[in-house]
């Protein structure tokens, strides 16, 4: 393609600079339609070119074949975010139609487009629609600058072909090393889990996770809440490009918490978003860390402290600093007024351990054996399992201790706790069409979680007992296969020599604190 100037020797070349393909399925149809597409990375400037097609049954992926019908492109119209068009389909029935997108920016735009697929577990729901969206708001929260130290990073983020199913043999709660592995290792892209529990080692209350550098777009998050969704895809797509956490500015996107207005970016940090997912160390940012190379000073109210959600999970260096008082705030929300503070029952769970108050131990455990049932309160139920752990290093409860070993080698004890939730999610699964999980496997997910609380309790009986579950018959396979994971995580903290140091090292140094 060239443009011809006026008194110019020769046509100027024009088709250069950067760009991106994609095929939207829109529907059957049949006459006259004019059609907006959302596109992220769709600029006035934009040079797009647009061809249509009847498609093969199956979804875009299947392709498009020419029959009997005429499909006609009358116009193409670039615009702020988007591309419209205006096509005619002649049949005397509505048919599938295809079509191809292929945008061009040119060199001076600095928008740089990355292509990501997307990919949801079948017990998760996620449209097309709702993935673009979380997609363009990644590129919103990026490409303004909203402080004076904010850097406008002009990249944007499009969706790459339809949101893909993962494969059935992925697990839809992250909970182990192993685990974590197969669905990194299923394809490339953001990965859409119902949980995560696992990430660079055990904990409760995680939202997202991904390599601190990595050769490509590689990640794992939870479904969250609607605005607050592009803030959680750019702050792990953050950490693929190279960045670790900050604490210096508590609206920076890499701080260890997330919130509606966390989208500022320095110039470090701007620099790694633009150059986009890269080989820097490739590990983890570990859950419970808040991995900022020197200890955090939380909020003076602990009910602050709790009511926000922290990326990798709370970080123990901050909610350890927490006293027994402050404990008794959160026992009261516990045992009092659950329902009232339900989205941030994982947090409180967690922050009550790490305090390591005993008197938490039997709201705690109440809790587990409650009637809450949602997802937030589950997830809160592991929680209490994996990090009682914690509560036991610190205060020596036999009655926390005695629990965890319930759950972990009597699988009836499990199915108890399982049980109404397994009839909630079936309830739940009528209405949406999604998969449902069996008694068996949430008791599994408590039991396993129950597992990983033993090997945290730095006790020599635990390690005992996790070593035992890794072949004991009367335990669910899963137990089996996580006790393994577990007793290696029980001779780091027993090697560690402490809660305190066990958390320090597992930052590993390579995370900011600028």
């Amino acid at each position: 393609m060239a443009r011809v100037s006026p008194g110019a020797a020769s046509p100027e070349p024009e088709l250069s600079g950067s760009g991106f393909t994609y095929r939207h399925n829109w529907g059957a149809r049949r006459g006259q339609w004019t059609l907006r597409l959302n596109l992220a990375g769709v600029t006035p400037r934009s040079v797009v070119f647009v061809s249509i097609g009847e498609g093969q049954a199956g979804g875009p992926d299947a392709g498009k074949f020419i029959g009997a019908a005429r499909y006609t492109l009358h116009n193409v119209a670039p615009r702020a975010g988007g591309v419209d068009i205006w096509v005619n389909i002649e049949w005397g029935a509505d048919i599938l139609l295809y079509a191809d997108y292929l945008v061009v920016n040119p060199p001076g735009s600095d928008l740089r487009t990355v292509n990501v697929m997307v990919h949801r577990h079948s017990a998760v729901a996620l449209t097309d629609a709702e993935a673009d969206r979380i997609l363009a708001d990644m590129g919103t929260a990026l490409q303004a600058a909203n402080t004076p130290t904010d850097v406008a990073t002009q990249v944007s983020f499009v969706r790459n072909g339809a949101v893909r199913t993962l494969p059935a043999t992925i697990a839809g709660t992250i909970q182990t090393q192993a685990e974590w592995n197969a669905l990194m290792g299923a394809g490339t892209g953001v990965k859409v889990v119902q949980a995560i529990r696992w990430c660079g080692g055990p904990g409760g209350s995680i939202i997202g996770c991904a390599p601190v550098g990595n050769p490509t777009v590689n990640l794992a998050v939870v479904r969250f809440t609607a605005n607050q969704e592009g803030i959680l895809w750019a702050h792990e797509y953050g950490h693929n490009a190279g960045n670790g956490h900050r604490s210096n500015d508590a609206r920076a996107l890499m701080f260890p918490s997330i919130g509606a207005d966390h989208n500022v970016v320095d110039a470090t940090e701007s620099g790694l978003l633009l150059a986009g997912p890269q080989a820097v160390t490739g590990a983890l940012m570990k859950a419970a860390c808040g991995c900022h190379g020197e200890s955090m000073k939380p909020p003076a109210d602990i009910r602050e402290f709790v009511s926000q959600h922290w990326f990798e999970g709370v970080p123990y260096d901050a909610a350890s600093q927490y006293a027994e008082a402050d404990a008794q705030r959160l026992i009261e929300w516990l045992t009092n007024e659950p329902e009232k503070h339900e989205e941030f029952l994982p947090e409180i769970v967690t922050t009550l351990c790490f305090i390591g108050s005993e008197a938490a131990v039997g709201p705690l455990i109440g809790f587990v054996e409650g009637p809450l049932q949602s997802q937030a309160a589950f997830n809160a139920k592991n929680a209490a399992l994996i990090h009682l752990g914690d509560l036991i290093h610190t205060s020596g409860s036999t009655a926390a201790f005695d629990f965890l070993v319930r759950m972990a080698t009597n699988m009836e004890s499990a199915k108890a706790v399982a049980a109404p939730r397994a009839s909630t999610q079936a309830m739940d699964a009528k209405e949406t069409g999604l998969a449902a999980a069996t008694v068996d496997t949430v008791a599994a997910e408590l039991a396993v979680s129950a597992t990983f609380g033993l090997a945290l309790s730095g006790t020599s009986e635990g390690q005992e007992i996790v070593e035992q579950l890794q072949s004991m018959p009367d335990a669910f396979s899963s137990v089996n296969l996580a006790a393994a994971e577990a007793a290696g995580v029980a001779r780091e903290v027993q090697s560690a020599g402490g809660q305190q140091e066990y958390y320090r090292l597992k930052s590993g140094g390579s995370e900011s604190s600028r």
